[in-house]
C-alpha cells in the first residue's frame, strides 16, 4: 500500500510540474476538458443519426464514436454533416489512407478543388 501511495504521489508531482510549464490558456482549457469528464454524463449505447451528430457537436464524443452509437460509418455522418452545411473538422489522428479517401469523396461531391 505504501508503494502505491509513493507511486501516486511521484505522478501526481510530474503531474503538476508539467502543468505549471503550461500557459493560462491551455491551463485554462485542461481544467475545463477535466471538468467536462468528470460533469459529463455517459454516452448512450446507442442512439439516431441526428442525436449522434448533437453529441458529436457538442464535442461529446468523436466523430467515430458517433458514428457507431448511430450504428453508421464515420463516412455517413461526415456527409449528413456536409449536406447540413456543418464544416467537417478533419481530425489529425486520421491515417493517410483516411484523409486521401475523405480528399477524393469531397472532390466528387464539388466540395474541394483539386490543385
Amino acid at each position: 500500500m505504501n508503494n502505491d501511495n509513493n507511486h501516486r504521489n511521484s505522478h501526481s508531482q510530474k503531474f503538476f510540474e508539467i502543468f505549471q510549464s503550461f500557459t493560462l490558456s491551455d491551463k485554462t482549457w485542461l481544467i475545463n476538458q477535466l471538468k467536462r469528464l468528470i460533469e459529463a454524463e455517459p454516452l448512450p449505447d446507442n442512439a439516431t443519426l441526428d442525436e449522434a451528430i448533437e453529441l458529436y457537436l457538442a464535442d461529446q464524443c468523436s466523430l467515430g464514436r458517433a458514428a457507431e452509437l448511430a450504428g453508421v460509418t464515420r463516412w455517413d455522418i461526415q456527409d449528413t454533416l456536409s449536406e447540413r452545411g456543418i464544416p467537417i473538422e478533419i481530425d489529425c489522428s486520421q491515417s493517410v489512407e483516411e484523409m486521401d479517401a475523405l480528399t477524393k469523396r469531397l472532390e466528387r461531391k464539388g466540395l474541394l478543388c483539386s490543385s
